[in-house]
């Protein structure tokens, strides 16, 4: 028996680009019905843009407020999440901007050809969701992996104290976060939450 060809969905594909930030996969193409032929005549003829390698854009879409993030998820193959600093940006918990966004994907990972901070880690389902349209680390894990990986203990802080203030997380959930760290720095992160969870308690900053 002849295989058969999948059909084209080109609006099909144009809607799942739409609900994240216009971008989409190679991937995404293919599971729609657009060869890489396709793909290049809709690049050539303006319809689409390719971003970075094996990732693509939707040209009408609007840009989202989260546009860096959306386009560092979908790089990752949808496999990743935003993490470290840039979560803590994305929950609006501490004063960071940083120079680039921060991604934790899980190994193995080979992609390295983009203006990313890829960090190689498990991403259990239960530190993962969705906000604001965007796969991030939950507010707890991002607190710890930003800790332990240097961010100004004042933002660290800082981030504690609004995340128990707006009830993202509690003492227990941080203690417990911190506890899952298995590397050489989990004792000073300890220390660090420890202090600012007292700090919080205390109303000082």
């Amino acid at each position: 028996m002849a295989s058969l060809t999948k059909q084209t969905d080109l609006p099909g594909l144009e809607g799942l680009a739409l609900g994240q930030g216009g971008y989409f996969d190679r991937r995404d193409a293919h599971s729609y019905g657009i060869t890489d032929s396709l793909l290049r005549y809709h690049t050539r003829t303006g319809r689409f843009e390719r971003v970075l390698p094996g990732v693509y854009r939707l040209r009408v879409a609007p840009i989202s407020p989260y546009d860096e993030y959306l386009l560092a998820w979908v790089w990752t193959n949808y496999r990743g999440a935003i993490s470290h600093e840039s979560a803590l940006a994305l929950y609006d918990l501490a004063d960071i901007l940083p120079t680039r966004v921060h991604v934790t994907v899980p190994r193995p990972f080979h992609r390295t050809s983009a203006p990313f901070q890829v960090h190689l880690a498990p991403l259990p389902e239960q530190e993962v969701q969705t906000y604001n349209g965007v796969r991030v680390t939950t507010p707890a894990r991002s607190i710890i992996d930003a800790a332990a990986t240097g961010t100004d203990p004042t933002q660290i802080h800082k981030a504690v104290r609004e995340a128990l203030d707006r009830g993202l997380v509690g003492p227990d959930l941080l203690r417990a976060a911190t506890a899952r760290r298995s590397n050489q720095y989990r004792r000073d992160v300890r220390r660090l939450i420890e202090k600012a969870l007292s700090s919080a308690a205390a109303g000082t900053r």
